[in-house]
């Protein structure tokens, strides 16, 4: 129990106390009252200055969240690190059951934790920063690809090829020099043009030995819908249908990541980018996908109209402008004792709503300050 200033309340924090009208001993609101916004008006109407408020209890499903979030968060860096190995010592010459054996268990690890959690996993891949860029993307890019796979109403066969074609699509840039690839600042004309060149010799990588459906992945995820894309200008239904899915979740994934020639985007400011280029993607497939990420997507920070700052942790398809949130800081712009987790679909908390997303910059800054308080916490 700690004593805080009605002014720094919060919904969904708990009284621990009863709440008395001043000079009357009247309960104006009982103990193990979980406080809305409305109660909280109520309370500074009386010019009550403080009150006792409870440690947050973990429901039920953030206790499960916990248990899962770690195992999953180990699968994802065991994932990466399995790409990375299997990628850079892919050989064309003999890839016989034992690379594609591994890759199909893969993707089945990946299928069984967007089973298991979409959302958590949605978390723990916008949470991750990994110095191995290239294969942290491939990982990401498939599990995106697979959540739009899942609303398309794909079979588990097509979504374990289109998981294994997501994770191979970046391959070709193991032929372009690491030190192009990984340069910290503008590419010269030359290397952009060998960069350009990363989908064909992606292609020829898997021209031995892998389906029809994985090598066009590769050859065709930088083709746009209208034709703007390299390296042939494919438009429309030329494009193969797999690639135009992973287009979508390698550019979505590719904004939202740090890279050292750029700060990364926020998830909010990453769709946007990608509605702005909406030309360039299957029309059918953009909607399906905006739905996949929600119009706040998980790991968005975003500001109430109360002034209290969270972070998307769980969206609704049924309510997509009222997401589950973190709330990390008070109304006053201070950062909570605790996080409150806060569900803007719950009829009690009808007077509250997202007023705005977080820029870049506040993004970056809140992230870390979050990041720094509460370690441990999703």
């Amino acid at each position: 129990m700690f004593r805080i200033k009605v002014d720094q309340l919060t919904p969904g924090m708990v009284l621990a106390q009863d709440v008395l009208i001043p000079r009357t001993g009247v309960t104006l609101l009982p103990s193990s009252t979980t406080l809305t916004m409305e109660m909280i008006r109520r309370i500074g109407h009386f010019n009550i200055d403080e009150v006792y408020i409870a440690p947050m209890e973990k429901s039920d499903k953030e206790k499960n969240e916990e248990i899962l979030a770690p195992v999953m968060a180990e699968t994802h860096e065991k994932s990466v690190a399995v790409v990375e190995q299997l990628i850079t010592n892919y050989d064309t010459n003999d890839q016989s059951g034992y690379s594609q054996a591994v890759l199909d268990g893969l993707v089945g690890d990946l299928l069984e934790q967007v089973k298991m959690d979409a959302d958590l996993l949605l978390n723990l891949t916008h949470m991750k920063s990994y110095d191995n860029y290239l294969f942290s993307h491939a990982v990401n890019v498939s599990i995106i690809s697979i959540l739009i796979g899942e609303q398309l109403g794909y079979s588990k066969e097509e979504l374990n090829l289109l998981g294994v074609a997501a994770l191979l699509h970046d391959i070709g840039m193991l032929k372009i020099s690491v030190e192009t690839w990984k340069k910290n600042g503008t590419l010269t004309p030359t290397e952009h043009q060998e960069v350009r060149k990363h989908p064909e010799y992606g292609a020829q990588f898997l021209a031995a030995n892998m389906p029809e459906d994985i090598r066009a992945v590769a050859a065709e995820h930088h083709e746009r819908y209208d034709g703007s894309g390299y390296p042939k200008g494919l438009k429309g239904s030329e494009i193969n249908y797999k690639a135009r899915i992973v287009a979508l979740a390698d550019v979505y994934d590719a904004c939202i990541s740090e890279r050292l020639y750029r700060e990364r985007l926020t998830p909010q400011e990453a769709i946007r980018l990608i509605v702005a280029d909406q030309k360039g993607f299957d029309p059918q497939l953009l909607k399906i996908f905006l739905l996949t990420m929600a119009v706040y997507p998980i790991g968005s920070f975003v500001q109430l109209n109360t002034g209290e700052v969270g972070r998307v942790i769980r969206v609704s398809k049924n309510q997509p402008f009222r997401p589950v949130l973190s709330l990390y800081y008070d109304r006053k712009g201070e950062l909570l004792r605790q996080p409150v987790r806060l569900d803007l679909s719950a009829e009690v908390n009808h007077l509250l709503y997202i007023k705005e997303t977080l820029s870049a910059n506040e993004h970056k800054k809140v992230s870390q300050e979050v990041a720094k308080a509460f370690p441990n916490h999703l």
